[in-house]
């Protein structure tokens, strides 16, 4: 599983009683969180990525145009990439090796001493 990682703020009071709910539990805080985490989706009926909808309000009544933008923009970059998705890795790797290279160069070309 792929985990990213979210942080939450609290203050002291709030900090502590997790503690000591979590110690309680005997569960790590960070396990502890993601479990009422967890449970408040479920009570919210948001376990289920399908069920997370975001509706249209007069705030965001612009975002129907704004998706069918951006999904045109999309379907665009699709078509000039011959329908090829990035490689994310490869131009990653691609990158660190300039970088390697434009240090190496830096440090070929640095004077006596420095290297």
């Amino acid at each position: 599983m792929n985990k990213q990682r979210i942080q939450v703020y609290a203050d002291a009071e709030t900090k502590r009683r997790i503690e000591l709910a979590a110690a309680k539990a005997n569960l790590p805080v960070t396990e502890y969180c993601l479990r009422a985490i967890e449970q408040q989706l479920a009570d919210d009926g948001l376990l289920d990525a399908a069920a997370v909808t975001i509706p249209i309000t007069p705030e965001n009544q612009n975002a129907e145009a704004w998706l069918a933008e951006i999904r045109a923009l999309h379907q665009a970059i699709l078509a000039h990439r011959g329908g090829a998705w990035i490689d994310v890795d490869a131009e990653l790797e691609q990158m660190r090796d300039e970088r390697d290279r434009e240090l190496d160069n830096a440090l070929d070309n640095a004077p006596n001493g420095l290297r």
